[in-house]
């Protein structure tokens, strides 16, 4: 059995499915201010049959408890650029106050057409690790120009960092970013920033459900739906900060039967209007507002922000989230409204889909039945067909190493998608590769 915990800022569920991804048992507490509190519980609303759970998903927004950022000290290998592409330069003043970064620039870097990359300055990078060091700053954010397509100066700038600052937890931009070097930097920076953050959350977590009996492995719903291992949610928390609509939203789908849908999330404080094409979310295709408000591209899910919710003194207008699930509904043909959340019956749900305890489950419904997912994007360059096919299959195995990394059990990961196409603005040859691969939880059982 697998068991999945939405933890919201208002009701925490829990629901508890079998091998064939039936419901169990399932229980909706009141949410209380601390994770453990809340998880133990939940827990012991659900009864005796929790510990008998082969894996764990816990479903949680970094909105519902806004932490302190820790400081970061970035690292950027590139030629030098005009101030206004200096790092952190498009940052919300408040953002770049509260990560309160060291920043370094050394030359170096890789192009994207496959030249090696130029000498690393070891000497620069330990100078400044000792910088960091002395400020007593341990997480590190290392970008370097053309990393998607060689990594290398990454690597070696990491070990380095490693071997002045023992212990240090390094992001490394090609492991999170896409290929813009601003956005991809952004978001390693706030990866490294959201680190003690997750590893709080995880380690309360664990305690709780230890305490509780549980020994089963922990994971985190990532924004995508898919799941990811908790050691894996510590070194890569940025994607994982507001799962909650994507799961509901999924989850609805899911009690609806339907692949298409337009999916309005009335939650505790706000209401979100997500689209599922096909049963996936619709995708960002250029950067937004991440974590933090900082500008990053993720391929995040599109999320509509409509308003406050129904328990805030001024809640949205039910005529205009109308208005914009309409403006949705005519972008995906055949595609059906639905509702979701503790406040949708009073957003306009019709009667049909008015049961509450439905509604405030999809979330940890869905999670309980999903799979561990990556997604990993490079650039390549080939000469040609045969040499472009052999990159592919690399990228694929790449995927598939991540995948497991990211807690999937080996012998059920597998390829889900291969997308690529040739990058415009560069010469004959090189392609942007992306690469879904999707896997069981490791201990858990197929759903």
């Amino acid at each position: 059995m697998r068991l999945a915990i939405d933890l919201g800022r208002a009701t925490c569920v829990a629901v508890l499915v079998d091998r064939d991804g039936r419901t169990v048992a399932e229980a909706v507490v009141d949410s209380r201010p601390g994770v453990a509190e809340s998880v133990r519980g939940v827990l012991a609303e659900l009864g005796p049959l929790a510990p008998a759970a082969e894996s764990v998903v816990l479903v949680t927004d970094l909105a519902r408890r806004s932490p302190r950022p820790q400081r970061v000290a970035l690292l950027r290998i590139a030629p030098t650029s005009h101030p206004a592409l200096a790092p952190l330069a498009d940052w919300p003043a408040s953002a770049r106050a509260a990560v309160d970064a060291l920043t370094a620039q050394v030359p170096g870097g890789a192009t994207l057409t496959g030249r090696p990359p130029a000498p690393l300055d070891r000497d620069a990078v330990a100078a400044f690790a000792r910088r960091a060091r002395e400020a007593e700053i341990s997480a590190f954010a290392v970008c370097a120009a053309g990393a998607p397509a060689e990594p290398g100066p990454e690597l070696d700038a990491a070990a380095a960092l490693a071997d002045t600052v023992p212990g240090a937890a390094i992001s490394l931009s090609h492991e999170i970013g896409s290929v813009g070097l601003r956005e991809r930097e952004n978001a390693t920076v706030v990866n490294a920033a959201l680190g003690g953050w997750a590893t709080e959350l995880a380690v309360e977590a664990t305690r709780a459900l230890r305490s509780a009996g549980l020994t089963a492995p922990l994971y985190f719903a990532r924004d995508d739906g898919g799941l990811i291992s908790a050691e894996y949610f510590r070194r890569h928390p940025v994607i994982a900060t507001a799962p909650a609509t994507t799961c509901a939203a999924r989850g609805a789908a899911a009690r609806a039967g339907v692949a298409d849908a337009v999916v309005v999330d009335a939650g505790a404080r706000s209401v979100r209007c997500l689209t599922l094409n096909d049963g996936d979310p619709e995708r960002s295709v250029r950067p937004g507002r991440g974590p933090l408000g900082v500008p990053v591209h993720l391929g995040s899910p599109v999320i509509h922000e409509v308003g406050p919710s129904v328990r805030d003194t001024l809640p949205a207008d039910p005529n205009v989230i109308a208005r914009i699930a309409a403006r949705q509904l005519e972008r995906v043909a055949g595609a059906v409204l639905l509702h979701t959340g503790g406040g949708a019956g009073d957003m306009g749900a019709p009667p049909a889909v008015a049961d509450v305890r439905a509604r405030l489950t999809d979330a940890a419904r869905f999670a309980a039945t999903s799979v561990c997912r990556i997604a990993s994007e490079r650039l390549v360059t080939a000469a040609g067909r045969a040499e472009f096919e052999l990159m592919l299959a690399t990228a694929c195995d790449r995927a598939l190493s991540r995948v497991v990394a990211a807690g999937a059990a080996p012998a059920s990961a597998r390829i889900e998608s291969v997308s690529h196409a040739p990058v415009a603005y560069l010469p004959a040859g090189v392609h942007r590769v992306t690469v879904h691969a999707v896997g069981q939880p490791a201990a858990g059982v197929p759903a």
